[in-house]
């Protein structure tokens, strides 16, 4: 029973899809081109983070989207794709989704007068296949500007031999949640319909995500929960676990570090089995498939949201927008402080970072927090009002309003 396996919909709701096409009138309006090798209807931090991004962009500029319409094993036709579809366009800005398309991106920008910019997420960067590192970091010299979704990214980028003038860094925007589901009878009464768990009377820890190593939530589950008071339950909570069947059609063909490191890009390498165990614990309840319901019900019923990540070789945590969403809803976030967490959850303001390895520090938090409701709903409050200051979709825009004002008025 605590393993749940539901008919996935969604799993966050993002823009319209990312069909080649414009947003918003273009009268008036200066002209950029987004290169999309990640559609931002498909499951994911990075996609919904550009959803919100393309949506609030459209109201100051004409943004034009040029999405990669095949599957991610063709790869190699990135390049060709969008340099056709980009030069010949009347766009000044071309803007590259992550460090991947970057590579596009840094021959349009030698071919073409056009001002180039790019994202880096974190795992785009760092990914550890040697060919890729070689071009990555000659593509991320060429471009005029590098935005990186935290310090963390921003360090990466510039070990690659970006100059620091060149790195912009702006986390990604939050949505703000007018409407809050409060917690009473109805909401136990749902979440207990959908998926059968009985959450009356528990103090809920949750997680959201793809079940992969990083995210620590195995860890959680083995190291952290067993010293929590008996009513509190873990709740991991996410996608349904990618399977890349390419993957394993051409594994014959790759040596096994470059089959495990295209596992680990392409979000393959999971512990879901592992969590799958661990869910025989009656306090541990793992759910693949959610949709955009279910986890607003999910987040309305937490106590605490639970970032457990560990340190891992050639992945990393580039930003942590959950952890934003969760705030947003006036969760607060108990986090390992590492890599780009800690631009998200600021300690003290709307969560509490922890150095990894410090579990008893994590468990005090814990403990101390939900022992004392109106100390929780004050803190709660308080992170809320502070995310929605400090991350609001204005305050991300008018950045990179002025970034592009910038390289349109003949910046660099």
């Amino acid at each position: 029973m605590p393993y749940i396996d539901l008919k996935q919909k969604s799993f966050w709701k993002s823009s319209p899809g990312a069909d080649d096409g414009h947003l918003g009138s273009s009268e008036g309006k200066r002209h950029i081109v987004f290169l999309l090798r990640k559609n931002p209807a498909s499951i994911g931090g990075v996609q919904r983070h550009f959803a919100r991004l393309l949506a609030c962009l459209g109201k100051e500029f004409q943004v034009d989207r040029i999405a990669w319409p095949g599957p991610e094993w063709w790869a190699p036709l990135y390049l060709p794709y969008f340099n056709h579809k980009s030069v010949r366009n009347g766009s000044k800005i071309i803007f590259c989704d992550d460090a991947v398309t970057s590579l596009a991106g840094a021959r349009i920008r030698d071919k073409s007068d056009k001002k180039v910019v790019a994202m880096a997420h974190g795992l785009d960067v760092i990914l550890p296949i040697e060919w890729y590192q070689g071009r990555l970091r000659r593509a991320l010299q060429r471009l005029d500007k590098v935005i990186c979704v935290s310090r963390a990214t921003a360090e990466q980028v510039k070990r690659r031999g970006v100059e620091e003038s060149r790195i912009v860094i702006i986390a990604g925007p939050v949505e703000i949640v007018r409407n809050r589901i409060q917690k009473n009878e109805d909401l136990y009464f749902k979440i207990e319909h959908e998926t059968g768990m009985e959450l009356r009377s528990k103090k809920l820890l949750l997680s959201l995500g793809r079940p992969v190593t990083r995210k620590g939530f195995d860890y959680f589950a083995e190291r952290i929960l067993p010293h929590l008071p008996d009513d509190h339950v873990y709740l991991i909570a996410g996608p349904k676990p990618a399977s890349r069947v390419w993957l394993q059609a051409v594994s014959p063909f790759l040596g096994e570090k470059l089959y495990n490191n295209l596992l680990l890009a392409s979000g393959a390498h999971t512990v879901h089995e592992k969590l799958l165990k661990l869910s025989r614990d009656s306090r541990v309840f793992y759910l693949n498939g959610i949709d955009d319901s279910l986890r607003d019900l999910l987040f309305a019923a937490s106590d605490l949201f639970i970032m457990p990540n560990r340190t891992v070789e050639g992945d990393m945590e580039g930003f942590g927008l959950v952890a934003l969403e969760a705030s947003v809803r006036g969760v607060p976030v108990i986090a390992t402080g590492i890599e780009g967490i800690v631009d998200a959850v600021i300690d003290g303001k709307n969560g509490f970072c922890f150095a990894e390895g410090d579990d008893a520090g994590m468990i005090e938090a814990i403990k101390g927090l939900t022992a004392d409701s109106a100390r929780l709903r004050e803190f709660g409050s308080r992170a809320k009002e502070y995310v929605e200051d400090a991350f609001s979709s204005k305050t991300v825009v008018d950045k990179y309003k002025d970034l592009f004002d910038e390289l349109l008025n003949g910046g660099s």
